[in-house]
């Protein structure tokens, strides 16, 4: 009779254990659980006065010893509680059926078929099920209507072609020349990389140079003028000669005949006369000396090609207006880079919009780089994808609104950086060509979010997510990336500008979407 306490409390476990119900407690509900608490400490109650009766002890400050005395036999020693285990296991085992058990509920608040629940906020929340997107389909067909009607430049692929033709044909009719040794262009920028627009139909070629016989270029890199990794010096060292000079006896080694006077005529065939200052390289020099070189090679070319070639005014560049038969005009931009090693990392001339630097100060450009990645990303994304249609509206309306402002704040780079990381964050399936409004929110959001913040990275310094086939040293993989916001972060009132010049950008893309379809 001593376990019958215990069996009847198991009892009273699976008769009268409450059943579940949902979150939301009502009145009938409240007041079972009131009547089966009262009805339970009743029987407590009881059970307690019967154990006082036969004198048990329940007292659970006693230690281990004396449990187990008083749980074993005196006689064989062995424990005779396991009764006790199996109805506290009978007990719990009911509890937990019930609880697992999935009852139905008088609310229809809590229906299994239900996707949403509430918050405590009182908001609903979906879920199994999206929240139904915003309709873009009027956004998508403005937008491409827009496209096709002032941006959309065809095929460039054979006017890409026509210019590296005609670039290469100066360099071929340059090369007699002795100061620099001019390698075969490379196109990159907007053109080459399928992004261009009408506004500004300019085709940017890259020339490597190289030093003369006699002479080597070695890359310092500087922090002393802009962000680290931004620029650097090139310095012209003289190279020993006289081997040369005893076989063929063509030239005279300067480096051990420092004493030995030049010619006027050597001095105008010699880099560290005509492009040097103090022993570095000077990109202005280099610059305008190309300027002049151009002019003699197209006075023998111009025949052939039957169009006409301008030179423009440029201190750090070489930029040709040419004007076709069709009084069509296209510029190319020339900039002359010095290779960093055996990368396709180029410190080269040309114009800084955000830095103003002196000629001895050369521009480091992974243009190269860039080109490739648009390259892998046309591999790889959607047929006829929306990613270089976002970044030429944005362009369009950056150059429309502010065409005659020398030196603004944002330029197509920034803008083409935000795409650039736009283009790694996500997959690149979704930029169908469908999602053009909702990539080109994405773009608009991207450049907000850095503006705000003062702070946009560059996209391949310090970019461990940069596709492996895009070739970059390592320790430019793993540096810290710099900021090509800085010049905002030190100066309230050109971020102020910068700012104005966004919401130009995007009060004009408002006005787009607003349009209403004909």
């Amino acid at each position: 009779m001593a376990i019958a306490p215990l069996l009847f409390l198991a009892a009273l476990a699976f008769v009268h254990h409450p059943q579940l119900v949902n979150d939301i407690t009502d009145l009938t509900t409240l007041n079972r659980l009131q009547e089966h608490e009262k009805r339970l400490t009743t029987e407590m109650g009881l059970l307690q006065v019967e154990m006082d009766q036969k004198n048990w002890n329940w007292d659970l400050k006693q230690n281990q010893e004396q449990w187990t005395a008083e749980d074993l036999d005196e006689g064989d020693g062995t424990w005779d509680g396991w009764p006790y285990v199996g109805v506290v296991i009978l007990i719990l085992f009911g509890c937990c059926r019930r609880t697992i058990a999935k009852e139905p509920s008088d609310d229809s608040s809590t229906d299994g078929s239900s996707t949403t629940s509430t918050t405590s906020n009182g908001e609903e929340d979906f879920e199994d099920s999206d929240p139904e997107p915003e309709d873009y389909e009027s956004k998508q067909k403005g937008l491409e209507a827009f496209y096709e009607q002032h941006i959309e430049m065809g095929d460039m692929s054979s006017l890409c072609d026509f210019v590296e033709m005609l670039v290469n044909d100066v360099l071929e009719e340059s090369r007699d020349q002795k100061v620099l040794l001019l390698e075969n262009c490379i196109g990159v920028g907007s053109a080459f990389e399928g992004w261009s627009t009408e506004v500004s139909k300019t085709f940017c070629v890259l020339v490597p140079i190289l030093p003369p016989k006699g002479h080597s270029f070695h890359i310092e890199m500087s922090d002393s003028e802009g962000a680290s990794g931004k620029h650097g010096h090139i310095l012209v060292e003289a190279e020993c000669l006289c081997k040369r000079e005893r076989l063929l006896g063509d030239v005279v080694c300067s480096l051990h005949h420092p004493e030995r006077e030049m010619s006027q005529e050597e001095q105008s065939k010699s880099i560290s006369h005509v492009l040097c200052t103090s022993s570095h390289l000077d990109g202005e020099k280099t610059a305008q000396w190309f300027q002049t070189l151009v002019s003699k090679a197209w006075d023998g070319l111009g025949p052939k090609y039957n169009l006409s070639l301008t030179i423009q005014n440029s201190n750090k560049s070489c930029r040709l207006k040419l004007e076709l038969q069709s009084r069509k005009e296209i510029f190319i931009d020339i900039l002359l880079g010095v290779q960093q090693g055996d990368s396709l990392i180029f410190l080269t001339t040309g114009e800084d919009l955000t830095d103003h630097l002196n000629g001895m100060v050369w521009r480091r450009s992974f243009a190269v780089q860039e080109l490739l990645f648009f390259k892998w990303v046309s591999q790889r994304a959607p047929k006829d994808s929306c990613h270089l249609k976002c970044l030429q509206i944005l362009i369009f309306f950056r150059e429309s609104s502010i065409p005659d402002k020398k030196n603004p704040m944002l330029t197509n780079y920034h803008y083409k950086t935000c795409l650039m990381h736009l283009l790694l964050l996500g997959p690149l399936s979704s930029w169908e060509p469908e999602r053009i409004a909702q990539r080109l929110q994405d773009l608009l959001l991207y450049m907000n979010s850095a503006l705000e913040e003062k702070y946009l990275e560059h996209f391949l310094i310090g970019n461990i997510a940069l596709p492996i086939q895009i070739p970059l040293p390592k320790n430019l993989r793993s540096a810290v990336p710099f900021n090509l916001f800085e010049y905002l972060a030190r100066s309230p009132v050109l971020h102020d500008e910068a700012i104005n010049e966004f919401v130009q950008v995007v009060e004009q893309v408002r006005t787009l979407w607003l349009v209403p379809e004909e």
